[in-house]
């Protein structure tokens, strides 16, 4: 695998990706709410009179598409799919370091910290964590 050089601001896109993860299906479940209980404004059905025998309800079918086709809601869980896809594939030291540094709550341990806790180089934590987020950004699609 090449060597990417990672720009800041994507570096920190990922990073903030990460950061987020152990909150996304709350994110996600939050946003599903969001659309299904959307404010609808009475409509009057009763125009033009006469009884309509064969009336279509598409109430569910509209929910479904409106689900399918959230901008929002799709990023969301593809970008939960993606982390969860490169923790399982990572090797056990690289995902201790990407817990520590982003997904755990309260990080409160730097490169320096984490090197000394995994027993490996500061080099060799970074190294680590930029293949990390070279593979993330590459299953994103970034």
């Amino acid at each position: 695998m090449g060597v990417i050089k990672l720009k800041k601001a994507l570096f920190d896109y990922i990073a903030e990706i990460i950061s987020d993860y152990p909150q996304t299906n709350q994110y996600i479940k939050k946003r599903e709410d969001e659309l299904t209980n959307q404010f609808q404004e009475f409509r009057d059905e009763n125009v033009g009179g006469g009884r309509a025998q064969y009336k279509n309800n598409t109430g569910v079918q509209d929910m479904a598409i409106t689900l399918a086709i959230d901008k929002r809601l799709n990023t969301l869980k593809r970008h939960a799919k993606a982390v969860e896809q490169c923790l399982n594939e990572c090797d056990p030291d690289t995902k201790a370091i990407i817990e520590e540094l982003y997904i755990k709550q309260h990080p409160t341990l730097n490169v320096y910290g984490v090197a000394e806790k995994v027993h490996l180089s500061p080099t060799t934590v970074k190294k680590r964590r930029i293949r990390f987020f070279e593979r993330l950004s590459n299953q994103l699609g970034l």
